[in-house]
């Protein structure tokens, strides 16, 4: 046996592939895992098919945790290397899938994963068992055994195509993390959403059996590669299919997900390839609807005139249509105008922008309004982070897509290239100061700056805090409490370890101070300099924030310092919570450890660790409760 390595066959070095396998699962949203990467493939494969109407079938098994995925177009090629990590053919084709990964990570997620294909040259099939079992200890873990052709079907599918099927175990966390963020994305006030009530009309209007088929299909066009923002003209007739089978909706999905089977079990719809906009949804609606304009902003957004029923759809192609989002009212330009045109707008397929009142978009649309970047179809989970423009009350007065050509990460959830997102942020900032605050504001008329719902929240009926030592008299159950909390007990002396010089509402992060840590002299609040400031940013749940780090809103590395009422859960794998003694900064750099601080919020795939103090833990150590009153022994006489 040779003792060298070679560089192009990693077998000896397998728990590197097992680690870089785990890392790339984790990095996957829980709506990929469980439909989306699958269809994105059946949708590749439909693209590459000759021309002509395609279906593609989906059949969710709630009972099994099963899913199946069949497509007519080619069939999958009779080819085991490219299940492998990274194995894939589809490098500059402007498909959903790039770097073949995503199949591999349904794959190394389910209990059982079965292939099978049909092509010109004949038919075959593969399976595999307990590959969830992957990263197991080496004594534990399955073999994989590959085949170098895949053994032939001798029940062959009846047409060309592909048909995947895929069990999750029942212990699995795929189905439980999908659907608590169709919950939390579609539905963020339960059953007294206003989107409930699009779900309704959708079902009336004979589009879908029930409201839980019209969230599912909401959810996978606004959400997953079902929901390309362009569309392109091999997928326009493509039927695509869903049949849901769930025995038992109440125990199996819970109340509020349960109740909107109608008292169905077993179910079938069809949804055409597209991203879900209010000119789909609105049109559900019962008279009177909001109508559809179709009206020009104009220089600065002074030509859309005010409505009180409607929506206002604009799309923006040509570099000349690119500009007159950036035209202001004296008719000029931005600065950066020559970069955009030089860097950024070559690189625009379109921008599609919507205007509305928020009602309007809370209702028709799963979550209300979003900015979202596309690369050629496929939305992505970049934020535009808006912090230009006078109004900020008008953002979410607002939908836009802007599809770019590009290229995704290993996710799929961001592009890769990082400067051409920061020239479409601050397009769309320039574009919301120029024109789209000033067209929302005419449109809409003047708006609140507080949703409805924030207008009448109740104080009084607030958990009491139960701290008399405080003047807060309430749990925290906003950020400004959080702020104010801490504040107070920085002002009775508790925190003496800090010094501030600001909190902004305007910055990325929330405030600036400078901080003794462990290992640090008082002189560092004495004779501070500009260096020694530190990012802290405030969260009534420290696992909240995990939610920006994905849309990329903010960076784990820009922050030194979370402070929190709670801990709460991470909102993404990719991000754990750990106790501060089990942490690499208090075993590499135990001086740098912030005061009070217990926990860390730990990125998995850089390392990167965030410390976290939170507040109700402060809450105890500093006002711990009286001693119990002594006990009388047992043989006293009561006199």
């Amino acid at each position: 046996m040779s003792d060298m390595y070679d560089l192009l066959n990693p077998e000896s070095l397998s728990e590197n592939y097992v680690r870089q396998l785990r890392q790339t699962i984790d990095a996957y949203l829980p709506q990929h895992v469980f439909v989306g990467e699958v269809l994105q493939n059946a949708l590749d494969a439909v693209r590459e098919a000759p021309s002509g109407k395609h279906k593609i079938d989906i059949c969710i098994d709630f009972d099994s945790s099963e899913v199946s995925i069949r497509d007519d177009a080619q069939g999958f090629p009779n080819e085991p290397r490219l299940l492998f990590l990274g194995g894939g053919r589809k490098d500059g084709k402007k498909l959903a899938g790039q770097v073949g990964v995503g199949l591999k990570v349904v794959l190394f997620s389910s209990e059982s994963f079965t292939i099978r294909s049909r092509t010109a040259d004949g038919s075959f099939r593969f399976t595999v068992d307990n590959a969830c079992d992957f990263d197991k200890a080496p004594d534990d873990r399955p073999t994989f055994a590959m085949p170098r052709l895949f053994e032939q079907d001798h029940s062959p599918l009846g047409t060309l195509g592909t048909e995947v099927r895929y069990r999750f175990r029942s212990e699995s966390k795929v189905l439980q993390n999908y659907f608590q963020e169709v919950q939390e994305e579609a539905l963020p006030r339960g059953l007294r959403s206003d989107f409930i009530q699009t779900l309704a009309n959708a079902v009336q209007s004979g589009k879908f059996p029930n409201r839980f088929a019209a969230l599912l299909a909401c959810d996978l066009k606004r959400f997953s590669y079902l929901g390309m923002t362009g569309v392109p003209d091999s997928l326009k007739d493509t039927a695509v299919t869903v049949t849901v089978r769930c025995s038992d909706p109440f125990a199996i999905l819970g109340d509020e997900l349960g109740e909107l089977f109608d008292g169905g079990t077993e179910f079938t719809f069809q949804s055409p390839v597209g991203y879900l906009e209010m000119t789909e949804s609105a049109s559900w609606a019962r008279p009177p609807k909001p109508a559809l304009y179709g009206q020009n902003l104009g220089a600065g957004g002074v030509d859309l005139p005010k409505v009180q029923n409607g929506f206002n759809v604009t799309e923006y192609r040509t570099a000349a249509d690119l500009e007159l989002l950036l035209t202001n009212a004296r008719g000029k330009l931005p600065e950066e105008i020559e970069s955009f045109k030089r860097n950024l707008f070559p690189r625009i397929n379109f921008v599609r922008l919507t205007v509305a009142r928020i009602p309007h978009f809370e209702r028709y649309l799963p979550g209300g309004s979003q900015r979202v970047f596309s690369a050629n179809g496929v939305v992505t989970r970049h934020s535009p982070d808006l912090t230009k423009g006078r109004n900020q009350q008008y953002v979410r007065c607002f939908d836009m897509v802007v599809d770019v050509d590009a290229e995704l990460n290993y996710g799929k959830t961001h592009l890769k290239n990082m400067r051409l997102v920061g020239l479409l942020k601050s397009f769309v900032n320039e574009a919301y100061r120029s024109t789209i605050q000033n067209a929302a504001s005419r449109f809409v008329g003047k708006t609140d700056p507080f949703e409805e719902e924030e207008r009448s929240v109740s104080f009084w009926s607030r958990v009491d805090l139960l701290r008399p030592e405080l003047s807060l008299r309430k749990v925290p159950q906003d950020e400004n409490d959080v702020i104010a909390l801490f504040f107070e007990l920085t002002g009775m002396g508790k925190f003496p370890e800090f010094r501030w010089y600001g909190l902004s509402q305007r910055d990325r992060y929330d405030a600036r101070a400078v901080i003794q840590r462990a290992g640090e002299s008082v002189e560092i609040l004495d004779s501070p300099t500009e260096a020694a400031l530190r990012v802290v940013e405030f969260k009534i749940h420290a696992g909240s924030i995990t939610q920006d780090f994905d849309r990329e809103d903010k960076v784990p590395r820009d922050i030194h310092l979370l402070v929190a009422y709670e801990e709460g859960e991470s909102r993404s794998p990719q991000f754990q919570f750990l106790d501060i003694d089990d942490s690499d900064t208090a075993m590499r750099a135990p001086e740098r450890i912030f005061p009070h601080v217990k926990r860390v919020l730990k990125d998995t795939q850089t390392g990167y660790e965030v410390q976290v103090l939170l507040l109700q833990d402060c809450l105890e150590e500093f006002f711990p409760p009286p001693p119990p009153p002594p006990t009388a022994p047992e043989d006293a006489i009561d006199d």
